[in-house]
Order: structure tokens, then C-alpha cells, then sequence
């Protein structure tokens, strides 16, 4: 029996990743984002909606790759009680993945745990996230085991 997920694949500058599709509340393009407006000190910015303010985050501090593209994607991510928003270069649709051979890459990074392995499901790798870790450090609240 093989173990499928469901993963929104996404780039950022040359480097592909995947995040559960749960854990995407939605993918916007061409977002009216107020630049410099960050809820804190890692955000660059902040997406007014109807009944909420979503703090923006730039990946570099945490995936280390920068977006390249002039207007990037906007993804919003939920976990727990945080929303985010995550800059991104590109975004795929949802991929039902095996992750059968998935490559344990959980001790790169410090053990943040916010890399859990590798995928090849076509012709490029693609980096698998956890989706808690990735919020937490973008948020800078690592769990103690991290700091």
C-alpha cells in the first residue's frame, strides 16, 4: 500500500517546495499586500481582508532562497490559530504525491524540523515542509529543542 498526500508544489527563486494542501487556505495572485506595514519583525508586509490583517513573509529567513519574480504569489497558510502569508515565485496545482520515497532530510537546518525530506515525483527534487515548523519559524518561535 503506498502512502499518497496531497502537496501544493511551489518555487521560490531555482528551488521547488511542497506543503500539505490542507494546510493552504488559498494561493493569490496580484494581492494588494501594504509594504513595510509587517505585524512584526519578520514581515514585510500585511494583507488587509474583510475580517482579518495576515502578517507577509518574505522565505529567505527561513528557507534561505529568495523570490525572483517582480510580482510573486501570495500564499496564505494556516496552522493551529496562525494565518500567514508566504511569498512565493510560483504555485502548481495540488499533486496527489507518493511519498513512499520520500528522503529523510529532517536533520538539515539546525533540526527546526521545518525540512522533512525529499521528493522526486518528476523531473526536478522538490523539498517537503512541515507546515507547524515552517509558521513557527517564520514567527520565530522555534520550540526549545530548535533555539
Amino acid at each position: 500500500m503506498t502512502d499518497v498526500r496531497d502537496l501544493l508544489l511551489f518555487d521560490v527563486g531555482a528551488e521547488r517546495f511542497a506543503l500539505p494542501l490542507g494546510d493552504i487556505v488559498a494561493v493569490l495572485d496580484s494581492v494588494d499586500v501594504q509594504w513595510g506595514a509587517g505585524l512584526d519583525a519578520r514581515g514585510v508586509g500585511v494583507l488587509r481582508s474583510p475580517d482579518a490583517f495576515v502578517t507577509v513573509y518574505e522565505p529567505s529567513h527561513v528557507l534561505c532562497v529568495h523570490c525572483t519574480v517582480v510580482d510573486p504569489l501570495l500564499l496564505i497558510l494556516t496552522h493551529g490559530v496562525c494565518t500567514i502569508g508566504l511569498l512565493v515565485d510560483h504555485a502548481d496545482a495540488a499533486l496527489a504525491v507518493s511519498v513512499n520515497g520520500l528522503r529523510d532530510l529532517s536533520a538539515i537546518g539546525g533540526g527546526d524540523g521545518v525540512v522533512v525530506g525529499a521528493l522526486r515525483p518528476a523531473e526536478q527534487w522538490v523539498t517537503v515542509l512541515d507546515t507547524e515548523s515552517l509558521v513557527h519559524a517564520l514567527l520565530d518561535r522555534r520550540p526549545a529543542h530548535a533555539a
